[in-house]
């Protein structure tokens, strides 16, 4: 036999706080997927302006052994000279042949060297690697760019050899950094909205703006069970 009862409903202002902060804290630990959604298609956009062949990337968070960003893909020449340009400037200013910038002394080339061999076919480079070696964690040290792929030809093998092996592993060190650099600037980003996200204010506000009702204890009462 049906029996009618009678309970008090509460809005979240008007709850205990020892309630408001379960009610919090539950809502924490069932965060809707959405929250990373803008961050996620702005890192892919981001790789696909840079040049990043097919790229995917993966992440976890936050503060746990093993945490972090990184990310798979391939870097053409173009690509991988230009990432190498805008960390020296001043490469390609090499006009009184002094090859004294900084980019020519860490990397063994100047980039009109590079650029010349390349257009002449004295040299053959070709994309690098983006390759994940352990797939236990998610952050920038469980991948690592290989060097690029460079191939001599026959006919200046003995003058290429040596500046291929010293640049393209000068360079594999640089490539290196840089992937470190933007997985850890893609992953602060995450964090950093994660942290906008579950500010309590910011819950607040998203739970009172569902204008929901909760029993004395916390328990959400939707609309169909209210007759």
């Amino acid at each position: 036999m049906a029996k009618t009862k009678s309970i008090t409903l509460y809005s979240f202002d008007e709850l205990d706080e020892t309630i408001q902060e379960q009610i919090i804290s539950e809502y924490i630990q069932n965060l809707p997927g959405w929250w990373s959604d803008d961050i996620e298609e702005r890192i892919k956009h981001e790789a696909e302006a840079i040049g990043i062949k097919n790229f995917e990337f993966g992440w976890s968070g936050f503060w746990s052994q093993g945490d972090g960003l990184s990310f798979t893909g391939d870097l053409d020449f173009k690509t991988w000279l230009y990432i190498l340009q805008n960390r020296f400037p001043n490469w390609a200013d090499d006009k009184d042949n002094s090859r004294t910038n900084n980019g020519y002394k860490i990397l063994g080339l100047s980039l009109t060297d590079v650029i010349s061999a390349h257009e002449r076919d004295y040299v053959n480079f070709g994309e690098c690697r983006i390759y994940r070696h352990n797939t236990m964690y998610c952050h920038e040290n469980t991948i690592e760019v290989l060097a690029p792929l460079c191939d001599v030809l026959l006919n200046s093998k003995h003058f290429w050899e040596d500046y291929r092996l010293k640049f393209c592993g000068n360079a594999k060190v640089i490539l290196n950094e840089w992937k470190d650099t933007l997985c850890l600037r893609w992953y602060n980003e995450l964090q950093d909205e994660y942290e906008s996200f579950t500010q309590r204010e910011n819950i607040i506000e998203e739970i009172v703006s569902k204008t929901l009702l909760f029993t004395k204890t916390g328990h959400i009462i939707t609309e169909s069970e209210l007759v």
